[in-house]
């Protein structure tokens, strides 16, 4: 369409640019090079040298022009159509491809809480990676309280961990909410059961995760308000620690069930715990800071695709 436009109007080079063109049209609708600047944005005088500019350039008058009268010529009578559809085609392809380009490439960096990486964020990169091929996801596996001081500095665009205590700077939504479980011997009596009540655990030596979030102390108060007596409790930093000493037959351990290693440990069992007590993951922003283009997909991919891929979990835990 552009080269028909181009040899019907005789163009002597490539010197049109679009908003002459968008100029053209506007004052063909306002007839008035006032009305016209001031819709643009540009002014009287600018608008009028535009028009002038796009005449010489394709050899042609467009308008005829009173002190008081602005009329398209019959030649500009007959290229308006085409140039008209021309400047809405331009348009469109322009912010296609602007969209494109903010949608498709560029980086967004992600911090992680370290006990929820193994069983998160590998569905979670193979889901952006899917929809957003050309986009770079960086991310930084850290303790919690790390993560927490990388998206306050702006050294990470999003976070996922588990729900900090303290989040009035930041803003937050919840992703699915994470029960605790017993990690038994897979021959232990208890290793078949559906679910283990926390009094059951009387006597036992327990393994807990010793991470940034607070789970030991949420393990603690449940211990104490379940009535579980004569425990002795060690606390570890690593999920496969309290596996490794489990599957030796050392204890019990007790952890999340989203820092359960996957896939499963041959020797032993997660059974869940009951009452069930629960965290909350989270997706985690800066609360007074804008977010990048390229980041606010992400953050609207993320909360859709796991809100459905745990709303079976949620409506188990509820």
């Amino acid at each position: 369409m552009s080269r028909n436009l181009v040899a019907e109007a005789g163009l002597k080079g490539s010197g049109v640019s679009l908003q002459q063109l968008r100029l053209f049209v506007t004052l063909a609708e306002h007839r008035s090079f006032t009305q016209a600047g001031n819709a643009l944005g540009v002014t009287q005088s600018a608008a009028s040298r535009s028009i002038r500019e796009l005449e010489e350039l394709l050899d042609l008058r467009l308008f005829d022009r009173t002190t008081r009268h602005v009329a398209l010529t019959d030649t500009g009578r007959a290229l308006l159509p085409r140039i008209a559809l021309l400047v809405d085609e331009l348009e469109v392809a322009l912010r296609f491809g602007q969209e494109v380009s903010t949608a498709e490439s560029g980086a967004v960096s992600i911090a992680c809480s370290a006990s929820v990486v193994a069983s998160v964020v590998p569905a979670l990169l193979a889901s952006c990676r899917s929809s957003y091929p050309n986009l770079t996801i960086k991310l930084h596996d850290a303790p919690q309280d790390r993560v927490l001081d990388m998206l306050r500095s702006g050294d990470a665009d999003l976070a996922i961990l588990i729900e900090p205590q303290e989040s009035r700077d930041l803003s937050t939504e919840t992703l699915f909410s994470d029960t605790f479980c017993a990690i038994v011997p897979a021959r232990h009596p208890l290793a078949s059961n559906a679910t283990v009540r926390w009094r059951e655990l009387s006597g036992a030596d327990l393994f807990l995760l010793d991470d940034t979030a607070g789970s030991a102390d949420m393990i603690a108060d449940a211990l104490g308000q379940q009535g579980v007596s004569n425990v002795r409790v060690q606390r570890l930093t690593q999920a496969a620690s309290i596996v490794q000493m489990v599957a030796t037959g050392l204890g019990i351990g007790i952890q999340p069930m989203h820092a359960w290693p996957a896939p499963a440990h041959a020797l032993v069992q997660a059974v869940r715990l009951s009452p069930p007590v629960s965290r909350n993951i989270v997706l985690a922003k800066h609360g007074e800071r804008t977010l990048e283009s390229q980041a606010r997909r992400i953050w609207t991919h993320v909360i859709s695709s796991y809100r459905e891929e745990h709303k079976l979990l949620q409506t188990a835990d509820a």
